[in-house]
């Protein structure tokens, strides 16, 4: 073969590997429909959805790998949680884990999940090698929301009957602080400092600001939002923070320096599970009882496309792949 051919036949192998490379490195948003007991896919390049995938047992709570690009899905009512291949887009594991699963999250550098269970009032914690149990912890009532900082030394618990936040240890595995916040607190978010977490306060109809500084938690604000604030997401580099308000159909907006709503906006019926794309501009926002997810630009603060999804759209976590 000459010189030409060859590197004809080597432009032609960077070529397709590049693309295979690309194809797999696709962005996704998975949607829990929980009526439908099913996963809508949604391609974050077209917002179409390409593919719903059957979960049984009531799907709620989405958790992506980023890593080994896997996904964990909560499913209540199959007592553990579903494993999806993020690349075929198929169901490839379930996990036993006891009551009712639903917060659920996993470490950023890929090798654990952790799994509040609402019931046992408790937090089990798995590697992803094989899926093995690590530890179960004992927690404050209802676990819900699951939050973990990006060096993956700590993981914070929403409580949400006791209205209480925990802080554990994740290099000890035991409980560092608890400290309470609003009336039941649900989702929470910590930024990507680790020095500030907000958590919706389902009952008090506010969100409550801690700063995480220092290893040590220290309640800074409470501020008003709609009405039974569900879940929250950051976007613009942390600048706002959107929650959603389930009883209003809105979103609001909170300016993270000033800790002010600066707006409320309208989305679909029942909102509840919020994320942000890895561009940190878009928010797409699962709606309950409309069966969409709005889509909001956190530029303009509006609603600039609304995807149908399935019934019962929650999507609780981190849902969107990068």
């Amino acid at each position: 073969m000459n010189n030409q051919c060859k590197t004809g036949l080597q432009f032609v192998i960077v070529l397709c590997c590049s693309f295979s490379s690309n194809l797999l490195a696709q962005p996704y948003a998975f949607i829990t429909n929980q009526l439908d007991n099913n996963v809508a896919v949604i391609d974050l390049v077209t917002n179409a959805v390409i593919k719903s995938i059957a979960v049984k047992g009531k799907p709620v709570g989405v958790a992506v790998n980023h890593v080994n690009h896997q996904v964990y899905i909560s499913t209540p009512e199959g007592a553990g949680f579903t494993v999806l291949d993020g690349h075929t887009l198929e169901v490839i594991n379930r996990i036993k884990v006891g009551g009712a699963s639903v917060g659920i999250a996993v470490s950023s550098d890929g090798q654990r999940i952790f799994v509040a269970d609402w019931y046992e009032n408790s937090v089990s914690i798995f590697n992803t090698t094989d899926l093995h149990l690590e530890k179960k912890m004992t927690v404050g009532k209802s676990p819900s929301g699951l939050a973990i900082s990006s060096d993956n030394r700590w993981l914070y618990v929403a409580n949400r009957m006791d209205d209480s936040i925990s802080q554990i240890d994740l290099e000890k595995l035991s409980i560092r602080n608890t400290i309470k916040v609003g009336a039941h607190p649900f989702g929470i978010s910590l930024d990507k400092a680790a020095q500030r977490l907000y958590s919706a306060n389902v009952e008090s109809n506010d969100v409550s600001v801690l700063s995480t500084e220092g290893s040590n938690l220290k309640r800074l604000a409470r501020i008003k939002v709609g009405g039974r604030p569900y879940a929250s997401a950051l976007a613009l580099d942390g600048k706002l923070l959107f929650v959603t308000n389930q009883d209003d159909s809105t979103v609001s907006v909170i300016d993270t320096k000033t800790l002010r709503e600066i707006k409320q906006i309208a989305v679909g019926e029942k909102p509840e599970g919020i994320s942000t794309l890895p561009d940190d501009r878009h928010v797409y926002v699962a709606n309950w009882f409309d069966g969409t997810v709005s889509v909001i630009d956190a530029h303009t603060l509006s609603v600039v496309q609304t995807i149908i999804t399935g019934e019962g759209s929650r999507a609780f976590g981190d849902f969107i792949s990068r």
